[in-house]
């Protein structure tokens, strides 16, 4: 059972990223931000479990983080709405979670010996994983210095409580993708840095990661029309 479940470690873990980012589609948003997202991001959490369950040294260090999560997740539904200081413990958890998981997967597609389909959705989860980074980042800015940001629907905020971070998240990938619609902008010099790192890192990603991958599908295909 372990091993068929660790067999599709990353549809899982893919799946529940897509469920994080797109959930809000289909369900109204403060209803997402509030109740569904939490979960989600639980579920992602277990799915990374799974992705790491061979690395027993990560291993016992992610299950506290789930531990942890669903205790915070817990005490904001208890009192309906999160502190200052607990939204600081969830970023940090998650920032952490993501930064961890994204060193395995990168690590599990790099050493990978053939290209498959594990391969190719490990490949798209962790630059996803780059952007939920990124996202973190930017909320702890914003949380730490605010009006760190300007643009977008940010000014409705105040009538909107999820604007903040669905701007952000959006912000994020935007930014990791390089398209640059300019809509949303970093005011602040800090915020402004952490654009430039993101933007690089999903430039980095894409030429590095993605040149190993196919890489190794050309050789693949060499070796298999020679046998």
């Amino acid at each position: 059972m372990k091993d068929r479940l660790y067999n599709i470690r990353f549809d899982f873990f893919f799946i529940t990223q897509l469920a994080v980012l797109f959930g809000s589609l289909f369900i109204p948003g403060e209803i997402f931000d509030k109740s569904i997202a939490p979960i989600l991001f639980l579920l992602n959490l277990i799915a990374g479990i799974l992705l790491i369950s061979k690395r027993k040294e990560f291993f016992w260090f992610f299950l506290i983080l789930l531990i942890a999560s669903s205790i915070i997740f817990g005490l904001a539904q208890a009192h309906g709405e999160m502190t200052l200081d607990i939204s600081y413990m969830q970023f940090g958890i998650y920032f952490a979670f993501y930064l961890l998981i994204t060193y395995e997967i990168i690590k599990q597609v790099w050493y990978s010996p053939a290209v498959d389909k594990k391969v190719i959705l490990g490949m798209a989860s962790g630059f996803i994983c780059l952007g939920l980074i990124g996202f973190y980042v930017y909320m702890a800015i914003e949380l730490t210095n605010p009006n760190s940001f300007d643009g977008g629907l940010l000014h409705m905020q105040e009538t909107y409580p999820n604007t903040l971070t669905e701007q952000l998240m959006y912000f994020s990938f935007i930014t990791l993708l390089t398209i640059g619609y300019g809509d949303i902008v970093p005011i602040t010099p800090l915020a402004q840095k952490a654009s430039i790192l993101i933007g690089l890192v999903g430039q980095f990603y894409l030429v590095i990661v993605t040149a190993v991958v196919v890489g190794k599908f050309i050789n693949q295909n060499k070796t298999n029309s020679k046998n």
